[in-house]
């Protein structure tokens, strides 16, 4: 089995934000391969199990603010008693131009509060972590309120292409393994390999 977990913030204040594109991520993932996801009060998410390539694969948005994401990830986790060879977090990249993706097995935080909360939890950064781009070149001020902005017109009018990209690049994960979905979708400084 395979877990993949989108980070965002819940409630409708933040639907549509940059800082929520796990989450929409998760979203599209869930849609195009029919898994319902439902609150699990147990770990404090939307979650579902269903069929994505041909793989069990279970699907979790926390349900918890960003910054406490990792008590709801390790809860799955230890609920699912999954390696986490076998998991993959979604989240935004404020370092990554807009839709740009980037997918690394391990490291660190890089300041992103969720995924710092998440390797806190687990104690551990040995797990595959797939980065959507949401930096946009006319970005000015305050990068914690940019984050927390929703999306510009402009933006939402790539969200499709975007979604359809980080949704490929989790389906290329689960197929083929995260060297694959490395070489065919990390972001290249100026294009993305596919």
């Amino acid at each position: 089995m395979k877990l993949i977990i989108g980070l965002g913030n819940p409630g409708k204040e933040y639907i549509d934000t940059r800082h929520n594109l796990g989450f929409m991520v998760i979203e599209e993932l869930a849609k195009k391969h029919k898994v319902g996801l439902r609150q699990r009060r147990r770990f404090k998410a939307l979650a579902g199990e269903g069929v994505v390539e041909g793989d069990s694969c279970y699907i979790a948005m926390p349900q918890t603010y960003m910054n406490l994401s990792g008590h709801s990830v390790r809860s799955i986790v230890k609920w699912l008693n999954i390696e986490l060879k076998d998991m993959l977090l979604v989240m935004d990249d404020i370092a990554l131009p807009l839709g740009g993706i980037r997918i690394r097995t391990k490291g660190s935080d890089a300041g992103h509060k969720g995924l710092r909360s998440v390797i806190d939890c687990l104690a551990s950064s040995e797990f595959s972590r797939l980065r959507v781009g949401i930096m946009n070149a006319e970005a000015v001020g305050d990068l914690s309120a940019y984050v927390l902005d929703r999306l510009t017109k402009k933006e939402a009018k790539l969200l499709p292409e975007i979604l359809e990209r980080a949704t490929s690049a989790c389906e290329c994960w689960i197929k083929e393994g995260v060297g694959a979905a490395m070489n065919r979708y990390n972001f290249k400084g100026g294009r993305d390999n596919e």
